[in-house]
């Protein structure tokens, strides 16, 4: 290796050898930054690794999509062994078990229709978001007393997810807002994507696992989604 981005890339696995990830995550997206599109084997190891600086530094969110990015340079990788240690079927952050993978998928689905009908996209309070998570887990607790959740497949999961509506406090729109689901379209195709079909970005993984996975809670506080 040579160049400006070699040595930032150097110092990046430095920093994670001597435990500092936030250090590493500076210097590992520098070499990012100025490492030429060309070198596709190397964007692969600068990515594998801004993930792994990204996971310890407390970004789960921005690890997986880091090793995402991975998975398109290079299918193939260990960066799929990754992804499917750290998230679960929905494309975040594995938590501490399948229902608590479940909230967050469905808490995440909820707040992002709520944000939707915001300018900003993103909670002007404390408070408000407090508010928004309470109307959210009232409806959660519904769900799972009229619905069968453990023998439902992920997919499954997702479209009852998606089919609850829930009745949010009012927002005055500035812009025009279309209230309905995201169709994704493989445009090569010309061909509706399905949540388990393979994404058309070139990872090799399902869509519900990769583009369309379901935003985790930095995304939605920081109103990336």
């Amino acid at each position: 290796m040579n160049g400006r981005w070699a040595r930032h890339y150097d110092r990046g696995l430095g920093s994670l050898a001597r435990h500092r990830p936030a250090e590493a995550v500076k210097n590992l997206q520098a070499a990012l930054e100025d490492c030429p599109p060309s070198r596709s084997h190397d964007l692969y190891k600068i990515c594998l690794f801004l993930g792994v600086a990204l996971q310890r530094v407390g970004f789960p969110q921005s690890a997986i999509k880091s090793w995402i990015s991975c998975q398109r340079l290079n299918k193939r990788g260990p960066t799929r062994k990754m992804l499917s240690r750290y998230t679960n079927c929905y494309g975040m952050e594995r938590q501490g078990s399948s229902v608590a993978d479940d909230w967050q998928a469905f808490l995440s689905i909820q707040t992002v229709r709520y944000l939707l009908g915001k300018h900003k996209r993103t909670f002007s309070t404390r408070a408000e978001q407090d508010m928004i998570r309470d109307l959210i887990m009232d409806s959660w607790g519904e769900l799972r007393r009229t619905a069968d959740l453990v023998q439902m497949s992920g997919c499954d999961k997702l479209e009852a997810f998606r089919a609850v509506r829930i009745v949010f406090p009012t927002v005055v729109l500035t812009e025009p807002h279309l209230d309905g689901p995201v169709i994704a379209v493989n445009f090569q195709t010309k061909q509706r994507v399905g949540l388990n079909d393979r994404c058309s970005c070139g990872s090799g993984m399902p869509f519900m696992l990769c583009c369309g996975r379901t935003p985790g809670k930095e995304e939605l506080l920081n109103g990336s989604f």
